[in-house]
């Protein structure tokens, strides 16, 4: 009796795995969001104090990258993604990290460290989860030159994929 009741408990949390997988895969999969899309405006406070604003990067090209610490496949672009800050910073492009990390600024330091990162990263609260429709890390938003949204990936993105995307804005 025990044995058949864990199997329906078990079936269940099966089917809701499964519901959920095909939810995120959708989302994955579904496509980019048209050019001229306002990306929404934000100011929070880098890990070094400063004010981090995307109206002040207006004329230069915004990778916006949400990740976490917890997240193996983030822990796996960042060095793609410090390569990138590194080959374009001169012609006009700028990564911000968004942290998911709410509770754990002292790990995203000693990520931020160990893993060298030349970018500003923040601290996301909810309202900037809310706000781009980010539910999972990474999810990455190469906003153009004008302040629009012109590319959404939900997964990692490698060194190779992000000069494809940025070097058509540039």
């Amino acid at each position: 009796m025990k044995i058949v009741r864990h199997l329906s408990y078990l079936s269940r949390f099966l089917a809701s795995v499964t519901l959920l997988l095909i939810c995120v895969m959708h989302l994955a999969l579904a496509s980019p969001p048209d050019t001229d899309v306002p990306a929404p405006d934000f100011e929070l406070t880098d890990l070094g104090g400063k004010t981090v604003g995307l109206k002040q990067y207006k004329g230069k090209v915004v990778v916006l990258n949400f990740w976490g610490t917890w997240c193996a496949p983030c822990l796996k672009e960042t060095p793609d993604l410090v390569a990138v800050q590194k080959q374009f910073v001169g012609q006009g492009l700028v990564v911000i990290g968004v942290a998911m990390d709410q509770s754990n600024q002292a790990g995203v330091q000693a990520f931020a460290k160990k893993y060298q990162v030349n970018y500003p990263i923040v601290i996301t609260d909810n309202r900037l989860n809310h706000n781009y429709g980010v539910i999972v890390a990474p999810t990455t938003f190469i906003i153009d030159k004008n302040g629009n949204i012109v590319y959404r990936h939900l997964g990692a993105l490698t060194r190779q994929e992000l000069a494809q995307q940025i070097t058509r804005l540039l």
